[in-house]
């Protein structure tokens, strides 16, 4: 006598099968925001790590990096200028001291060498949103102006108005700022040269640059 097919037994069979799957598919989705988390932090820290090492190697630069609003890199600035031009310039001071109807006279050539570029001291970081990145950086301004030559064409003595040590280094004190003064664009310079740069970095890697400058000195705390 054939056995009798027992429905009880396969409905239990089935339901069993169907939380079985139930339970192995409610695992599989509840994985996948970990999953998808872990994968992109992968990314995210890779993509921050090429960045650091491409700013590190060409501009000596640590900033802080962002990836959509999440730090991933803090700054680790060991360099506090980042000079991105370095100029010679020559300069000729002529000075008349005049006392008593007496006229002494100086004139004194210079050759000066100017470091344009950036305070590292105040806000620099970066932020990454998918193909941008942005760059904050305080203005630029000339950093440094240090002599390379300098030489006393003309000493001329007034009849009782004679030339002292002091009047020459007075006029040799003055002369950074005049060398500063008759360079007043090299700053601007500077940030273009210094976007131009970053972009010629970056452009192969399929992003772009967007470079802003902040005055923090102004900012009130």
């Amino acid at each position: 006598m054939p056995k009798r097919f027992s429905w009880p037994l396969a409905f239990v069979v089935v339901c069993l099968i169907a939380a079985g799957l139930a339970i192995f598919f409610f695992e599989r989705i509840t994985s996948w925001p970990e999953e998808i988390f872990d994968a992109f932090t992968h990314r995210t820290a890779a993509q921050a790590e090429q960045i650091r090492n491409t700013l590190a190697d060409a501009f000596n630069l640590r900033p802080r990096i962002s990836v959509n609003n999440r730090v991933v890199q803090q700054a680790a600035q060991d360099v506090m200028e980042l000079a991105v031009i370095t100029k010679d310039t020559d300069i000729t001071r002529e000075t008349d001291f005049t006392w008593l109807g007496s006229t002494k006279h100086i004139r004194i050539h210079s050759t000066y060498q100017l470091r344009a570029g950036f305070d590292l001291h105040q806000k620099c970081d970066v932020q990454v949103n998918k193909n941008v990145i942005q760059v904050t950086l305080p203005p630029a301004k000339i950093l440094s102006a240090e002599p390379k030559t300098w030489n006393v064409e003309s000493l001329q003595d007034g009849l009782w108005n004679k030339i002292q040590p002091e009047d020459v280094q007075g006029e040799l004190n003055e002369m950074p700022s005049v060398a500063i003064g008759q360079n007043g664009n090299l700053a601007k310079e500077a940030e273009e040269h210094f976007r131009s740069q970053l972009q010629d970095k970056f452009g192969p890697m399929g992003y772009q640059v967007v470079v802003k400058y902040e005055d923090q000195s102004t900012v009130k705390r």
